[in-house]
């Protein structure tokens, strides 16, 4: 048997319904709508990989798996932090000198603000999409398996099937996700010293 088998196995006998109701295809295609669902609105330790790139013409195609940045540094420099793009294509001072330690993203492209002549690599650390649950088990299925089932149940309860526990299932997701994304916050500040950086404010009249 497959993990994805035996998740289609687990969600089938929550619901107490056989393969000849809902066949795995079916029950696939909640657990597919959950996963991407949950790529969108989880974000944990477990989601996090570490890409290098090659700045070219001061871009960077971003990965193709990513959602969001977690940390954006020049390889054997300091980290770059990231500039609205307003604030990012600004000229004026002090934006103009500060620009070469922020990025900017524009679509799937990370755009960098001048960097050294010649070819320059960055390191990303990035929280990635959820892969997909198949032959073996996912990050996801082992660590938060919780949260995997009921955020199945509670799409295969909007698109497919009646069940009195819904609101159950989506309270409990919801409240799942805040609290892995609260406990992954407060764990990447645990031991260290918080420093406050200085925020250039633009004034207007």
């Amino acid at each position: 048997m497959t993990a994805i088998h035996d998740q289609c196995e687990v969600i089938r006998g929550w619901l107490n319904l056989g393969d000849d109701v809902y066949p795995d295809p079916v029950v696939t295609s909640w657990i597919r709508m959950a996963e991407e669902n949950l790529s969108k609105r989880l974000r944990c330790k477990d989601m996090i990989q570490i890409d290098t790139a090659t700045i070219e013409e001061q871009r960077v195609l971003l990965p193709n798996d990513w959602r969001a940045l977690d940390l954006v540094r020049v390889i054997g420099g300091k980290p770059l932090r990231y500039a609205p793009r307003d604030d990012f294509y600004n000229t004026d001072e002090p934006y103009k000198s500060d620009q070469k330690y922020c990025y900017t993203i524009i679509g799937n492209y990370l755009i960098i603000g001048n960097t050294a002549a010649g070819v320059v690599n960055v390191e990303l650390a990035y929280y990635q999409s959820i892969p997909p649950l198949g032959d073996t088990d996912t990050w996801l299925q082992l660590q938060y398996i919780t949260l995997f089932t009921m955020e199945t149940l509670r799409i295969a309860s909007m698109y497919s099937i009646e069940d009195e526990r819904t609101p159950l299932w989506t309270a409990e997701s919801d409240r799942l996700v805040g609290d892995i994304n609260d406990e992954h916050a407060n764990s990447k500040a645990s031991g260290s010293r918080l420093t406050q950086r200085h925020v250039h404010v633009r004034s207007f009249g």
